[in-house]
């Protein structure tokens, strides 16, 4: 687990995957947290996620975490990791909180841990995400932990966007 002054960022497991599948009430009981209805904009992504991850043990630390706000005890949203590092030592961050409790750093520690936590894993060199190629809270999220706007890149189902990187100190 990772954890931050405010937050438990718990990785997925089999148990975790299986309980997503199955609605929030079973995910609460199994996390012993409170689940809000809404706590995630990506629910249709957890299960190719989960069939990735079955296939290909070494993904397990680098794919999904859940968010869990330690004042009330409350799932937030996920994050994690696009996949495991590359040949070039680079690793690519994605986070996501609930509209009820955003503006409140919780983002901005969440893509902390997660910097943190991928720079003391072996040979990973470099952290990088990526933004709609806009003025956003995300792209200020980033360069407030010290990432660097370096590309524009269009993507072919988000469009324009701006990628983002860190190099490890």
């Amino acid at each position: 687990m990772l954890q931050s002054p405010r937050l438990d960022i718990v990785p997925c497991d089999d148990t975790l995957f299986d309980a997503i599948r199955m609605g929030n009430n079973v995910l609460g009981r199994v996390m012993g947290v409170n689940v809000p209805k809404k706590w995630t904009e990506f629910r249709d992504t957890f299960t190719p996620s989960y069939h990735r991850w079955k296939a290909h043990p070494p993904l397990r630390l680098w794919w999904v975490y859940l968010i869990v706000y330690k004042p009330g005890n409350i799932l937030i949203g996920s994050c994690g990791y696009k996949g495991e590092p590359d040949s070039n030592g680079t690793v690519e961050i994605g986070y996501e909180i609930t509209p009820s409790h955003r503006s409140m750093g919780l983002a901005t520690e969440t893509a902390r841990a997660l910097v943190e936590h991928a720079f003391t894993q072996s040979g990973v060199l470099k952290v990088v995400a990526h933004t709609l190629a806009e003025e956003n809270a995300s792209g200020h999220i980033l360069e407030k932990i010290g990432f660097d706007r370096t590309d524009d890149i269009h993507d072919s189902e988000e469009g324009p966007l701006w990628r983002w990187e860190i190099s490890k100190k």
